[in-house]
């Protein structure tokens, strides 16, 4: 009795040309932000001619780009006409109130520290850290505000959870950035004291957001390396990590907690924004990735589970752990101190 043998399919290698061309997609994204295409598009240059004389390039040029953005779905195309997906209309528009340009920008800074990965995972050292005192700030100082619209409708949900009907708390946001966590929680509580601590240069930033919401009279700053700054003891109603944990690393962070724990009030609460990866770091593909961003320019950087993050926070004296429903680009956390 003869068998036919069993033929297995040939193994498709779209994947690994999709993944090998992905920086592709980052050039083609940010180029249409340099050029500022979305916006010429938005005010009625929806076609390759007319865009190109309204930005001063080369007709094939933009056509090509155009076409790119088309088949990344940031742009539509009928009849010849390219017109703004919702994303690119509310993020991607100067006009908009929600615009991103800017942070997307960013992402092409860090493409040096990129190439460097394959000597950084055998060293375990990066090229250049961007969260040490070498760099008092620099960095973030240049990234924060295009952060701001990102943060911002989260900062406002938890606000809005958070503060309730509660009045004159005193807030510590760490590694504040451009403000808008602490920005947030003050337009919620007209009594707030808001305490935001971040590098000098980082901080000048943040006084700009602060006094164009109006709220400069409400503000204190805390100037200087937060691992360093004294944060007091039972100061504090609530403390704010937004997106800090990441670049500290498993220790740091682990010694932050602590920290906070003695600056809070009894019952005070601990805001953190993070990043957060699945259990067996399997599946949830942007925290994993943005683990290797925290190779390549820091330290001890890297990315947590929840339950690691409810470890170091029972260890740190937290007594209860609880997830907050909000319109963030992570899930946000919120510990009790329930004394």
């Amino acid at each position: 009795m003869s068998h036919t043998p069993t033929v297995q399919p040939l193994a498709s290698p779209m994947m690994l040309m999709d993944t090998a061309w992905g920086f592709t997609r980052t050039q083609v994204l940010e180029s249409g932000v340099e050029l500022d295409i979305f916006t010429q598009i938005g005010r009625g240059h929806t076609n390759s001619k007319s865009l190109a004389q309204a930005i001063g390039a080369s007709e094939r040029g933009v056509r090509i780009l155009l076409n790119a953005l088309v088949g990344l779905r940031v742009l539509e195309k009928v009849g010849g006409q390219y017109q703004l997906t919702e994303g690119a209309r509310i993020f991607l528009c100067k006009d908009s109130p929600a615009y991103m340009g800017e942070w997307l920008l960013h992402v092409n800074q860090l493409m040096p520290a990129w190439e460097h990965l394959t000597e950084v995972v055998r060293t375990g050292v990066p090229p250049k850290k961007v969260e040490g005192d070498g760099d008092r700030g620099e960095f973030f100082s240049k990234l924060v505000a295009g952060l701001f619209t990102m943060n911002a409708p989260g900062a406002q949900a938890a606000a809005k959870a958070m503060v309730g009907q509660r009045s004159g708390l005193r807030i510590l946001d760490i590694g504040a950035g451009s403000g808008v966590w602490g920005i947030a929680f003050a337009q919620r509580d007209p009594l707030a004291r808001v305490t935001l601590a971040d590098y000098p240069k980082v901080l000048a930033v943040a006084t700009q957001f602060v006094a164009q919401h109006g709220l400069a009279n409400r503000f204190e700053y805390l100037a200087g390396n937060f691992r360093e700054v004294d944060f007091g003891r039972e100061q504090y109603d609530i403390a704010i990590l937004g997106h800090i944990c990441h670049s500290e690393g498993a220790r740091n962070t682990q010694t932050l907690f602590q920290r906070i724990r003695r600056a809070l009030k009894p019952g005070g609460r601990l805001l953190i924004a993070e990043f957060l990866v699945d259990e067996e770091r399997r599946t949830e593909t942007f925290p994993l990735l943005f683990a290797v961003n925290m190779l390549v320019n820091t330290e001890e950087g890297d990315t947590f589970s929840m339950s690691e993050m409810r470890t170091w926070l029972g260890e740190a004296g937290f007594k209860t752990v609880e997830m907050l429903e909000a319109p963030a680009p992570s899930p946000l956390i919120v510990a009790t101190t329930g004394d």
